[in-house]
């Protein structure tokens, strides 16, 4: 992949992990399955949701943008597309070749019209795409606050889009505390335990905050239990709950949550 950008001559700019305001895209996910509930009303049973895409393609390709300021129809056919609203209006579609004159020199004309406008069509979402870039980083820098988390200091998760076999609102509201490797922008890439899977280590500081040491009059103290080792040369660890069980390739495998840990180090272990 990164050879395929490279040759391309563009940059790939990565988001952090489950941070919804750092990609675009779910504002559109968003839109759609707003239009999608409001189809699904108009339908007799809901399994037949399916029968509303066709009207939520063509309102959603029909929907200017604010950034662009053209609809994406209009983008790529030049024109706006007719509604029931508009229906017997002048539009800006283009004439049809009148076949009595030189048939010829209307087709160039009207191909060179086209390209122009296709050009110029182009030039302005580009400028209106670049204003809107810098609109939207003038507002960002308005909240953003300027990071102060450093390599090496210890920072506390948010779970809440974190894999875990317990529902969100039962398990711990953060998991860790997990060492900063690194500290790029607002983003900060986390030293995660191998039972986070395929989780990105790369988390947006509004997902985290800084770990402080529990007093002792408190309670127990917020760091993991250092493992005792066994006779045999094994790390042994206390048994809080048996949370779930299965059968793995004909293993059977207790699904276990360790004394003193959170539920992110929760594992699967055979008897």
């Amino acid at each position: 992949m990164e050879i395929l950008v490279r040759i391309c001559g563009t940059k790939l700019r990565f988001t952090s992990s489950c941070h919804l305001q750092a990609n675009p895209a779910e504002r559109t996910n968003q839109q759609v399955l707003e239009a999608l509930r409001a189809a699904v009303a108009t339908v007799v049973q809901y399994d037949e949701w399916d029968r509303g895409l066709p009207h939520i393609t063509f309102s959603l390709n029909n929907h200017v943008s604010t950034s662009t300021r053209m609809s994406p129809f209009e983008f790529a056919h030049g024109f706006t597309a007719t509604t029931p609203l508009t229906l017997g209006l002048p539009d800006d579609r283009p004439l049809p070749v009148d076949k009595k004159t030189s048939k010829c020199c209307q087709d160039y004309d009207h191909a060179k019209d086209m390209a122009r406008k296709v050009l110029h069509r182009h030039q302005a979402v580009a400028d209106h795409m670049t204003v809107a870039q810098v609109r939207l980083g003038q507002m960002l820098a308005k909240r953003v606050t300027p990071p102060c988390i450093t390599a090496g200091d210890l920072v506390w998760m948010d779970s809440k889009h974190t894999p875990n076999d317990v529902p969100y609102k039962l398990s711990a509201r953060w998991f860790g505390p997990f060492q900063v490797l690194e500290v790029q922008g607002v983003q900060a890439i986390l030293d995660l335990p191998p039972s986070f899977g395929k989780t990105h280590n790369r988390i947006n500081m509004s997902r985290l905050k800084f770990f402080e040491t529990r007093d002792d009059k408190l309670g127990e103290s917020d760091t993991a239990p250092e493992p005792l080792l066994g006779h045999d040369g094994v790390m042994h660890y206390e048994i809080k709950r048996i949370c779930n069980a299965r059968t793995h390739k004909k293993v059977r495998e207790l699904r276990v949550e360790w004394q003193g840990y959170d539920q992110s180090q929760n594992g699967w272990v055979s008897r």
